[in-house]
């Protein structure tokens, strides 16, 4: 009798790991999918992450302009969106159509150099009390250059490959890309 009762539990485990085996797991698709959201983050969260970035990379400078983390975070994020569109698999190479919305940063840079140059040089030098005033200066005058700065919408086109694991990665290219739409 024992005998029968250890072979039905193992019969009903071999039962579950056919079925489990005969589902398969995430199509390419799906994984594509995922490390797109991976790669852009949470909308929700995106402020999170760029400010906790920021800080880490730039805080200082920040601090000496007299602006905050989150103040640039909130007027850069502005507008920020990205959407997944069709994903194309065509044996092992795909490609994922992706929409960004966001700010140029070259631009926004573009704008403040332009702005803090014409302001400098329509100044009195004998106005000038001290250089922690030309640096305040010079961030609201970045804060206004980020705040009104337009999101743009690009669509780029994301290729992948299928590695010898079977695991689908992001072409280098195709990083480098969005890299540059992400900071340009």
């Amino acid at each position: 009798m024992k005998k029968r009762f250890a072979f039905i539990p193992m019969l009903v485990a071999f039962v579950f790991a056919l079925a489990l085996s005969a589902c398969g797991g995430a199509s390419a698709e799906d994984l594509i999918r995922a490390d797109l959201e991976s790669y852009f983050g949470d909308p929700e969260n995106a402020a999170e992450e760029f400010a906790s970035g920021l800080e880490a990379s730039a805080g200082d400078e920040l601090d000496m302009l007299g602006i905050t983390e989150d103040e640039f975070t909130e007027a850069y994020l502005e507008g920020f969106a990205y959407e997944i569109g069709e994903i194309t698999v065509d044996g092992d190479t795909a490609t994922a159509e992706v929409t960004l919305t966001i700010k140029s940063f070259g631009d926004i840079m573009t704008t403040f150099q332009s702005d803090f140059t014409d302001w400098a040089y329509s100044l009195d030098p004998s106005t000038i009390t001290s250089e922690d005033d030309l640096y305040k200066q010079g961030g609201q005058m970045l804060l206004d250059a980020t705040r009104n700065a337009e999101a743009k919408e690009n669509t780029y086109e994301v290729t992948y490959t299928r590695n010898s694991d079977g695991d689908w990665e992001m072409d280098a290219a195709s990083e480098s890309e969005l890299t540059n739409a992400v900071i340009s």
